[in-house]
């Protein structure tokens, strides 16, 4: 019986202790584990950030190039008929936004069908105006009523997108 008692006062400060010891070393592993978590997150926010606002000012750069002023003044040679610039401004629209398609992986999903959107409703009034030429008609003809329809369309697909844009990018800062 002495035996049992020397034995349970020996054993039961030893399991006392290491049980105390055991948690505190679990705690802290636990909060160190947590602590890692967040410097990865950190890290991978301060990697990741400037990235997603390039690929927002890239975006804004396709919808401000995609603009039928802007279209116009870079594609229009003298010269030309209506449907031949009318080819040429679709065919830049399609190689801008082709040459932009990795950008969607950092911009929201909604941002992104907002610019297909745009493009695709740019595309369509280039070639509901054309069509409302008389075949043949020159390049000027198309071009004025394009900068007319911009200007009276300030509330377009392309101005949302474009609005939409600006303040998802602010939201990241």
């Amino acid at each position: 019986m002495g035996l049992l008692r020397d034995v349970l006062l020996i054993m039961l400060p030893a399991l006392l202790t290491g049980s105390a010891v055991f948690l505190l070393i679990r705690h802290n592993y636990k909060i160190g584990n947590e602590k890692l978590d967040r410097e990865y997150k950190l890290e991978r926010l301060r990697l990741v950030n400037p990235v997603r606002l390039q690929a927002y000012e890239r975006m804004v750069m396709l919808l401000e190039r995609m603009m039928p002023s802007q279209l116009i003044i870079r594609n229009v040679v003298p010269g030309t008929s209506a449907g031949e610039l009318q080819n040429s401004l679709t065919t830049n629209i399609r190689q801008e936004f082709d040459h932009n398609l990795s950008q969607q992986l950092y911009i929201s999903s909604h941002a992104w069908d907002l610019i297909k959107n745009a493009r695709e409703s740019v595309i369509s009034e280039i070639n509901s105006t054309a069509d409302k030429l008389v075949p043949g008609a020159p390049a000027t003809d198309l071009a004025q009523l394009l900068f007319q329809g911009e200007m009276e369309n300030n509330n377009s697909t392309l101005y949302k997108a474009l609005e939409f844009l600006k303040n998802e990018a602010r939201q990241l800062f």
